[in-house]
């Protein structure tokens, strides 16, 4: 089985690239697990399968210019925007899925950081609705 090597992604949110304002991304899907154990589980636990969700962490490298992450997100904040992220930086294909969702813009952090530092910041965001896998 191939092995990969992140050298980057392509992540866009509200229609715009900021994949060169990411130190990092990560993209987390789950299913709720429900426990079904009956009497005659013969001492085993069952579980089923329950609602899925998701939630987008991003690794943000702070902007304050025209047309920056700060521009961007301060909007944004209280509403829903599309998320697009590729595995690689090349177009969707078998090889570099894009996975797409609409995020709640629920939390912003426009200033952090100690003196000396990069400034950045971690914000995670949940999914609303079902998150796509496209390959073409």
């Amino acid at each position: 089985m191939a092995k990969s090597v992140i050298t980057g992604r392509y992540v866009s949110l509200a229609g715009t690239e900021i994949s060169s304002n990411l130190a990092g991304v990560s993209l987390e899907l789950t299913a709720e697990e429900i426990d079904s154990t009956s009497l005659g589980s013969a001492g085993w636990r069952e579980i089923q399968s329950g609602l899925k969700s998701g939630s987008i962490t991003f690794n943000f490298m702070q902007d304050y210019g025209v047309g920056s992450i700060d521009s961007l997100l301060y909007p944004l904040l209280g509403t829903n925007a599309t998320v697009v992220v590729r595995a690689g930086t090349g177009t969707a294909s078998v090889s570099n899925p894009a996975y797409t969702a609409v995020v709640v813009v629920s939390n912003y952090v426009p200033v952090s950081g100690s003196i000396g530092d990069l400034d950045t910041f971690d914000i995670t965001l949940p999914t609303t609705g079902a998150v796509t896998r496209a390959t073409a």
